[in-house]
């Protein structure tokens, strides 16, 4: 017996022992319907009838309790005993039309379908000027799934007033759960064209039921319903509008697309369709057609959304490139270039629009862009005094701490940005602001190998797990715990430390110089891993061939052979295929063919961006070290690039021997399924040549 009907039958005691009432008597108290709802939910469902028995015969005209009563005996299985109760009941209030419909409820229960008929039909044929009994009869119908039942009792309340729209939403709800989806679109329509407020509910209704033949029919269903009215009238827009969201529901993006244009141009711009799919898309990683949503408003003359279409734009740009990173398919400068465009996407909305009601985080964007990207502190620091002239509040200012502390940090003055961050973190409470200073104050004692202090912030940041910085916080704190020792100098993870800190203000020479060593020391170091990768993305920076070829020759190392990372042969697969496509682009510059020296599977994807860099993938502001082509003044380059020709010819069947190695490692891997694409993709280009 539970603690809270203890409690309820103690009481129920005292007040029979204070007021010297028989306890039978008591039970009849308002305690007692308290108790019987709690034995109901416990299961107890003989002593809630009990109860609920007691309180029926000295209220019998309360139909709750008759009904609680009844719900007892039904899940006790006793069904005859609720007919009778409620036969006795109907003697009593021969009238009550809602204790004859659960009557036919409980016959259906007990399995006595032709009586449970018999039963609402009576009602409905007894009651042919009253609407309730109808809609009492149809929704216990539907909760007991007679769906198709349901659907002609509400449809003969519509003829007994003569109103073709009443019930419309019922009908068409019973009609999806049968699965006559053509019959329930047409009322959803029906329902549309008289009211556009109906539409959320609509909506929702149809994400209930994930099945691509729904969407396909309402599809259909809905263009017709479209040929039927005038282009610009209000039901057109609104089925247009309707056929916007259904596309993009079965994911026909392009079709959405199109159909947004279409509906922007009838409603003369006035229904922002494309910048609310153009969000959208990009949350699907749909970029291509996002950014082509976008520059709809851009290329027009003026439009209320212009101004901020250049600023989700710039987030799009943002976005591809930071999709590009996160499943490591940024090869041949495809982030950059998209990174790029975010910034003067974003630089030409400062310039254009000086009055923009979000030049606060404009202006951060321009800076984050500057420092992460573009390697252009200079920038960031006029963009941050912009900033500062343009202070309004203190969320605000908060802003400007935090970019004050970004600068600080790119420079290496970490003591002063500590102090930047914690100001803007102290301002901001919470939110964005807030988690982002958090952040970057462990990342940066982090750099200043703070390693204790890194970790408390990081530990802060991931209790919030809606942050956009938690993933990133949580990565960052296993590093440091695995290789952390507070007994020893953690000369390794100082180092790693530092190359982080080299590599992310873009000294590449620099962290490559560092990290070099690794390749010739143990690999059972927690950090090794993590340290070639490292090490393998800033090779990347400086030469892809480069790169490719110490990754390829460090990976054969026995002890690194048994235990590759995932991670590290998706890399060394994805080098493979850069090089390969690169050593294409160029025999074919050669031979005078015309060929697009960006093709190759960084251009095939929607998702894949575009590069503007050279055909080697060095960026022209790096200078390739000579002993990283000689093999003299760095030791651990030395076996790896004198070791074997860092200009072997890599073919197509190469790339896919090295990408078939990795899915024979990891074949329910995080890269697997991008790796067979891959395959398919290099064979299928194979065909084509």
């Amino acid at each position: 017996m539970s603690i809270t009907r203890i409690f309820l039958l103690f009481l129920i005691l005292v007040s029979s022992a204070v007021t010297s009432i028989p306890i039978a008597k008591a039970q009849s108290g308002p305690n007692d319907f308290s108790l019987g709802i709690q034995l109901m939910r416990e299961g107890d469902y003989e002593e809630a009838y009990e109860i609920f028995r007691n309180l029926m015969r000295e209220n019998p005209r309360s139909f709750a309790l008759y009904e609680r009563t009844v719900t007892a005996l039904i899940n006790l299985k006793r069904y005859d005993d609720a007919i009778a109760i409620t036969r006795e009941r109907l003697d009593h209030s021969g009238e009550d039309f809602n204790t004859k419909v659960k009557l036919g409820e409980i016959y259906h229960i007990a399995g006595r379908s032709d009586e449970a008929f018999e039963t609402w039909n009576r009602v409905i044929d007894q009651q042919t000027s009253n609407l309730q009994p109808y809609k009492r009869v149809a929704e216990t119908m539907n909760q007991r799934r007679l769906y198709r039942e349901a659907v002609e009792v509400y449809k003969q309340a519509r003829e007994l007033l003569g109103e073709p729209t009443l019930y419309t939403f019922e009908i068409a709800n019973n009609q999806l759960a049968i699965g006559d989806f053509e019959q329930a679109l047409h009322e959803y329509l029906d329902i549309l064209a008289e009211d556009e407020r109906r539409l959320n509910l609509i909506q929702r209704q149809l994400v209930n039921y994930d099945e691509r033949q729904l969407y396909d029919t309402a599809i259909i269903i809905t263009q017709e319903r479209i040929e039927q009215e005038s282009p610009g009238s209000i039901r057109d827009l609104r089925f247009r509008d309707f056929l916007v969201w259904l596309n993009m529901e079965r994911g026909l993006y392009q079709r959405a697309l199109a159909a947004a244009m279409t509906l922007e141009r009838y409603s003369d711009n006035q229904q922002h369709a494309l910048f609310r799919i153009g969000r959208q898309l990009r949350t699907q990683q749909e970029f291509e057609l996002a950014e082509e949503a976008f520059n709809y408003y851009l290329n027009m003359e003026s439009h209320p959304l212009k101004a901020r279409s250049y600023e989700e734009l710039s987030r799009a740009y943002q976005d591809w490139a930071g999709y590009l990173i996160d499943h490591n398919l940024d090869f041949g400068g495809s982030a950059d270039s998209l990174f790029r465009k975010a910034f003067e996407t974003v630089g030409h909305l400062a310039n254009n629009y000086p009055r923009y009601d979000r030049l606060m985080q404009i202006l951060t964007i321009q800076s984050e862009l500057a420092l992460d990207h573009l390697k252009l502190p200079d920038d960031a620091a006029k963009y941050h005094e912009k900033m500062k002239q343009a202070m309004e509040s203190e969320s605000d200012e908060a802003l400007v701490h935090y970019v004050e502390g970004r600068i600080l940090l790119f420079e290496g003055d970490f003591s002063m940005a500590r102090v930047a961050f914690t100001r803007s973190n102290r301002i901001a409470g919470s939110g964005s602001i807030a988690e982002r200073s958090r952040y970057y104050l462990g990342l940066g004692d982090f750099y200043n190998s703070d390693f204790s202090y890194s970790l408390m912030q990081l530990r802060a940041l991931e209790r919030q797990n809606t942050s956009f910085f938690a993933n990133d916080a949580l990565r960052l704190r296993f590093m440091i715990q695995d290789a952390y020792d507070e007994d020893s100098a953690n000369e390794p993870l100082k180092r790693y430390a530092r190359a982080r800190y080299l590599y992310d203000t873009g000294r590449y020479n620099d962290a490559a110089g560092l990290l070099a060593p690794i390749l010739e020391e143990p690999t059972n170091h927690p950090l090794h891993g993590v340290s070639t990768l490292l090490l393998t993305r800033t090779l990347r920076r400086i030469h892809p061939e480069i790169a490719f070829n110490v990754l390829d020759q460090h990976t054969r190392r026995p002890s690194v052979r048994q235990n590759a990372g995932e991670q590290l042969l998706w890399e060394r697969a994805r080098l493979a295929e850069l090089v390969h496509v690169m050593q294409r682009s160029a025999a074919d510059s050669d031979t005078g063919s015309g060929a697009d020296p960006n093709a190759g599977s960084n251009a095939r994807s929607n998702r894949s961006g575009s590069s503007n860099g050279s055909t080697s993938g060095t960026s022209p502001s790096l200078i390739i070290p000579p002993e990283l082509l000689t093999g003299t003044g760095l030791s651990a380059y030395e076996r790896f690039v004198q070791s074997g020709d860092s200009h072997v010819a890599i073919q197509g069947e190469v790339v896919v021997n090295y990408y078939e190695e990795l899915l024979m490692h990891y074949p329910d891997g995080f890269y697997a399924d991008l790796a067979r694409n891959r395959i398919q993709e290099i064979e299928r280009e194979a065909r084509e040549l």
